[in-house]
């Protein structure tokens, strides 16, 4: 009885199996030509759509979707000026040149260009203009947030110079690239730092020795010195720093003169002497100004054994 059974349910699967293969065969070419009417069905419609959006584009609303298109044109440049505009960098502001007695008919001027911008840093030519005539053209930079200090000396004139003015001849803007540098202020900070100590200014003779001061005059012989001990802090040596000497009475400048140093390295400290020879004024402070470009690769000096590339990649790269 059991036997039975499985054959039973041997010959059923056997007829079901049957039953599928042989609707498969009588089927299959029905249902190819069925799949091949379906997809020349579907490609029929694409290529109408395709056809009708061409038609729609080009013949029934091409004047519209022209102006469209302008009108996105537009937008979109208006969008771009305003984020240019607003990521531009900001002018220089430049402070009213003061006029200094540097000897007899002869003048010293000064002022400071400040740079409003915390991702730009200027080069520029210069002059100074005024009743004098104009300085020969010269250059200078500003340091992102900074203030530069600008001179120009012994300029010949019988009066004091009138109508001062600071003429930025041209000016390059360069953008900072915060891939190399990280904050730019903290970049620039590890390598431009500078201490002044012991600036004093005293009228000496000419032989050197201090000279006396009897009524509030100095001999015609004696000239006026300036001294000071400057230092690098940072852990980069520099080729010609420049070092502007400010004479204040007060918080007025009455005398201005400036020296370059050859090379100062990391960590090194140099006295500076600097004679004056115009009449010597009352100064109650001197203040040094130290400027080095820490973004010329020219200004910096290379360890022993280093090559050009090797600074280059030292100076970028450390932080």
């Amino acid at each position: 009885m059991e036997t039975e059974n499985v054959l039973l349910e041997a010959e059923k699967e056997y007829q079901k199996q049957y039953r599928k293969s042989k609707w498969w065969i009588e089927h299959r070419d029905g249902l190819r030509r069925l799949g091949i009417v379906a997809f020349i069905g579907v490609d029929a419609l694409l290529v109408a759509f395709a056809g009708w959006a061409f038609a729609d584009a080009y013949l029934v609303r091409y004047a519209d979707e022209t102006r469209s298109v302008l009108e996105m044109a537009s937008y979109g440049q208006s969008d771009l000026h305003a984020f240019a505009t607003a990521r531009a960098a900001k002018n220089l502001k430049v402070v009213t040149p003061t006029a200094t007695v540097s000897s007899a008919g002869k003048y010293d001027v000064y002022t400071t260009v400040s740079n409003p911008n915390k991702d730009w840093w200027a080069e520029f030519t210069y002059v100074f203009a005024s009743t004098a005539g104009t300085t020969v053209e010269a250059k200078g930079y500003a340091l992102p947030n900074s203030e530069k200090a600008l001179a120009a000396y012994a300029i010949p004139s019988v009066t004091p110079p009138r109508g001062l003015a600071l003429n930025l001849t041209s000016v390059a803007w360069h953008r900072i690239d915060h891939h190399e540098t990280g904050d730019p202020a903290a970049w620039i900070a590890n390598r431009v730092g500078f201490e002044i100590a012991n600036a004093t200014f005293a009228p000496i003779q000419l032989d050197g020795n201090s000279a006396p001061s009897s009524g509030g005059k100095s001999p015609a012989a004696a000239v006026g010195r300036i001294s000071f001990t400057v230092r690098n802090t940072t852990a980069y040596g520099y080729y010609d720093p420049s070092l502007t000497v400010l004479l204040m009475r007060g918080m007025t400048v009455v005398g201005v003169t400036g020296t370059t140093l050859s090379s100062l390295d990391a960590g090194e400290s140099q006295d500076v002497s600097i004679n004056w020879f115009g009449p010597i004024p009352n100064v109650s402070q001197v203040r040094v100004v130290t400027e080095v470009n820490p973004f010329d690769m020219s200004s910096y000096k290379a360890l022993a054994g280093e090559t050009t590339e090797d600074t280059r990649t030292r100076i970028k790269l450390r932080r």
